[in-house]
């Protein structure tokens, strides 16, 4: 298959994900709003989680609602937006790696990390494995500049990159830190940190749907222009 077609899949595929995401969101939220229906009209029930022992009635489970959609799903949706961007952003690195091997020619490898592999195809998926990890660990502003370096796209998605930087921080805090926004978070979200060293971190759902939309359009925007570059 072409390097074009195979970015036009790698597009549509990470859309398709982004929509299964957010429309999981979307329904679960609406079913929250459906149980407080039920409780408000009447409807008796309990909910008996065997792995805890928690035995919760059906007006508990209607006041834990608004926060299990608020923090709870929002956050897992949240950062499932933020997954499969970075996913999407390395295996578009691979694939346009992958059809120009020759631009890693100087990269170095210890020489017994290729004695078991079985052919050329084997030892470059090593070394395009072993440079992306290193451009993993960077931020997004690296990211894109590493895609400019190989493939000259020439797309202006400076604002863009702002974003995905403060979301990205946002998704560490969220993970890492127990949603207390520290220094770190500050210093990788630049003038667009939403919160301050100490306060706590969260999901609004205007900024969770603003955020899942710039992804889907930079993930449209790029591959659109490296399938572009790529015919």
């Amino acid at each position: 298959m072409a390097l074009s077609d195979d970015i036009k899949v790698l597009r549509d595929r990470v859309q398709a994900d982004l929509i299964v995401a957010h429309d999981y969101f979307a329904e679960s939220q609406r079913l929250w709003f459906l149980v407080q229906d039920l409780v408000v009209g009447g409807t008796a029930f309990i909910v008996h989680n065997s792995a805890t022992g928690t035995v919760t009635t059906q007006s508990e489970l209607a006041a834990k609602a608004p926060g299990y959609v608020s923090e709870q799903l929002a956050e897992a949706t949240f950062q499932q937006f933020i997954s499969l961007f970075e996913n999407f952003f390395f295996d578009l690195l691979r694939l346009w790696l992958t059809a120009f091997p020759k631009s890693l020619g100087k990269k170095m490898v210890e020489f017994r990390a290729i004695l078991d592999l079985p052919d050329k195809d084997a030892i470059a998926q090593l070394v395009i494995g072993k440079e992306l990890n290193e451009v993993l660990y960077e931020r997004p502003s690296e990211w894109f500049a590493y895609l400019e370096e190989r493939a000259k796209l020439g797309g202006q998605w400076n604002d863009e990159i702002e974003q995905i930087a403060e979301a990205k921080a946002s998704r560490d805090v969220l993970v890492h830190n127990r949603k207390v926004a520290n220094k770190i978070y500050e210093v990788k979200s630049g003038r667009l940190a939403r919160f301050k060293d100490g306060e706590l971190l969260d999901i609004p759902e205007q900024y969770h749907r603003e955020t899942w939309e710039m992804l889907r359009r930079v993930v449209a925007d790029v591959c659109n222009a490296a399938i572009a570059k790529s015919s």
